[in-house]
């Protein structure tokens, strides 16, 4: 802006007195948009631990993985054909349990046909507004190894085309032969299948759509815009979930059920909704997986019930010390009433390995005759040096053009504001007249 005191006069104003008169408005319309509550205070239907907890603790996502498949859940509801769930099995698996199954289908697709004669490595794939905010976070201290993280919102990995392999150097040409791009600079593990559309924004919807539902006295806009005051519902929104979740009937399948009533079928189900553990451990580490498991069934999971191994093999990560046996963890230490969440502790000792090497276990709740649910345990055994830092990876460059919808989705305010640039514009070009 000139800083000449020229005295021409628009429509009986002098220009500067305009022009700080049209700032002072602007400023005071970006305040009101903008602002964001000091120490915001927001009830929620649950107990459970807020994200903004692990924004000092802790370096995986996977803490908020339950808050997490709500979100990816909802975007299902609003466009089915947006993510499609995966999972890991034969030539694909995950490095982390951070890793969030679900992508675009034709994604999905192009993905197996790689899988069909090539192991792959999965470190990060879709990622919800919830995980990027703490990648975000930890970045800005310096946490868990990240180097770049791109602000929330804007992160190819919430475009639901994106994934990271830790064996990416071996798999470029195939995954080309299939469709996937590996071009974002200074992020090797990074591919994406750029056939697919970039949903970004939605998860950032899908947010807002189950705050409203949960909060309906404390509204948001529901524009997909990421600003100050989503993020102030996002820091204080339970980890593992919102206690009313999707609602639409794709999505029943994860929601807790009422209990069991007379003349009606058994119904047993559970549901992974936070695991606060390591992403990466040195060689000889013993360490423990604390999950958090809802019953989504209709009857109580006994006591009674084991973690084994599925299938009755045997894991890498095989703790003599606290499993009963090299294919059983052991039997829970209280049931899980129905809607209940329960904690599940598995403990691990990390293998003698000398390069780095994933290690993926699906174990099995189960009290003989029922199965109850599957449990995911994923970790990177790591002899470089980094462990305890983050698998998940992101850049800079992930970043794409900003998502409409102004700067708070408290709001329209923000869109007065927006308005009012090109008036600044113009009265700056009449001045210099």
């Amino acid at each position: 802006m000139t800083r000449n005191n020229a005295s021409a006069r628009l429509d009986g104003l002098h220009i500067p007195t305009a022009i700080a008169r049209v700032q002072y408005l602007l400023v005071g319309l970006l305040a009101v948009g903008c602002a964001e509550p000091e120490d915001p205070i927001y009830g929620t239907a649950q107990s459970e631990v807020n994200v903004s907890t692990y924004v000092t603790s802790g370096c995986s996502t996977s803490v908020v993985v339950g808050l997490s498949k709500q979100i990816a859940e909802e975007i299902g509801c609003m466009n089915p054909a947006s993510l499609t769930k995966f999972t890991a099995g034969g030539n694909l698996t995950f490095t982390s349990t951070a890793v969030l199954p679900y992508m675009s289908a034709a994604a999905k697709t192009a993905l197996a046909k790689v899988t069909q004669n090539n192991t792959i490595q999965v470190n990060s794939g879709f990622r919800t507004v919830a995980q990027q905010y703490l990648l975000y976070r930890w970045y800005q201290q310096g946490r868990c190894g990240i180097t770049a993280a791109a602000t929330p919102g804007r992160s190819n990995h919430q475009s639901g085309r994106a994934l990271d392999i830790a064996n990416y150097s071996s798999r470029i040409t195939a995954m080309a032969n299939q469709g996937w791009s590996h071009s974002v600079p200074g992020d090797p593990v990074h591919f994406d299948y750029l056939a697919s559309p970039d949903i970004r924004g939605k998860d950032v919807l899908a947010f807002q759509r189950l705050w409203n539902r949960n909060h309906p006295n404390d509204r948001i806009s529901e524009d997909g815009a990421y600003g100050p005051q989503t993020e102030a519902r996002l820091k204080s929104s339970p980890a593992t979930g919102f206690a009313v979740g999707p609602t639409c009937v794709g999505a029943q399948a994860s929601q807790p059920q009422m209990p069991q009533q007379p003349g009606e079928p058994r119904m047993l189900g559970s549901e992974i909704v936070s695991v606060d553990g390591p992403d990466k451990v040195a060689p000889g580490t013993h360490g423990v997986f604390s999950i958090s498991l809802q019953n989504t069934g209709n009857v109580p999971i006994p006591q009674a019930a084991r973690v084994m191994v599925e299938g009755g093999g045997t894991s890498q990560l095989f703790d003599s010390s606290s499993w009963t046996s090299p294919s059983e963890v052991g039997p829970l230490t209280a049931a899980i009433p129905v809607g209940a969440i329960g904690n599940v502790d598995i403990e691990f000792e990390a293998p003698m390995v000398t390069e780095e090497t994933p290690v993926f276990t699906q174990f099995v709740l189960t009290d003989g005759q029922d199965q109850y649910g599957t449990l995911n345990i994923a970790v990177k055994i790591t002899p470089n040096g980094d462990e305890g830092e983050s698998a998940e990876s992101d850049d800079l460059h992930d970043e794409s053009p900003e998502v409409a919808g102004g700067c708070s989705s408290s709001g329209g305010s923000s869109s007065w504001a927006a308005l009012m640039l090109p008036a600044i514009a113009i009265l700056l070009r009449r001045r210099r007249r």
